[in-house]
């Protein structure tokens, strides 16, 4: 009985967030913000739906965000975008609070350029493509669904990522990355390279230093021209 209650309690609501959100127009704005970063040495972007872009722009001393709002039915009111800095650390929050089933659906498209020396840390991200092109500092990315971009860092990076593609080129420093599903292309790498593939597929070539594998699914590795030792575990 109880099963019963409880799979019609999951249908009625199912049908209220269909009635909630169809026929509504998708609403859009644009938002600006600034800050300096004089004396930051990282910026944390805590972000859960949308794209994200980052950028070093070395002739600016100041992180600009330019975020492209987009509401289905989610409230205006719920969108949290804040950026500020505690200290040598700045702070970038862009989310809908609150979105559940009928409540409506909120996403926030993220173009973002900072100093150089910056470091950069996405965190929390759920849904969206996340793009990081000629940063001039180090970064590590946190995603759950999504293809990442990585091209053209001065210093190391980390990839945490549960679903999508990860395409990683030109890296000069250290490249740890954990992928569980999804295709992994890794190329030109000068620092060392460790990565784990859970049941996705890896093609990597022209790594300078030594290459870790940890391989715990039965997709198609390919190992191409590198400098360093190979490791690869099955």
């Amino acid at each position: 009985m109880k099963k019963i209650q409880f799979a019609s309690l999951v249908c009625l609501l199912l049908v209220l967030a269909a009635c909630g959100t169809s026929g509504t127009a998708e609403t859009t704005d644009t938002k600006q913000l600034e800050l300096s970063a004089q004396e930051v040495a990282k910026l944390v972007v805590d972000h859960r739906n949308g794209t994200i872009s980052v950028r070093s722009d070395t002739s600016s001393d100041h992180i600009q965000v330019e975020a492209g709002v987009r509401s289905n039915g989610a409230s205006m009111k719920k969108l949290e975008l804040d950026l500020r800095a505690d200290h040598n650390i700045a702070y970038l929050d862009a989310r809908f609070e609150g979105q559940f089933l009928a409540t409506g659906s909120g996403a926030v498209d993220l173009e973002v350029t900072v100093p150089k020396g910056v470091d950069v840390e996405i965190k929390s991200h759920r849904d969206g493509d996340i793009t990081l092109n000629q940063l001039q500092s180090s970064a590590s990315i946190d995603n759950i669904n999504g293809d990442i971009f990585v091209s053209g860092l001065s210093g190391s990076l980390v990839i945490d990522n549960r679903d999508g593609n990860v395409t990683v080129t030109d890296i000069a420093e250290t490249v740890i990355i954990d992928n569980l599903n999804g295709h992994v292309a890794i190329e030109r790498i000068d620092g060392a390279v460790e990565i784990h593939v859970g049941d996705g597929s890896l093609a990597i070539d022209q790594v300078k230093k030594d290459v870790t594998i940890t391989q715990t699914g039965k997709g198609e590795v390919s190992i191409g021209e590198i400098n360093g030792n190979v490791v690869h575990k099955k």
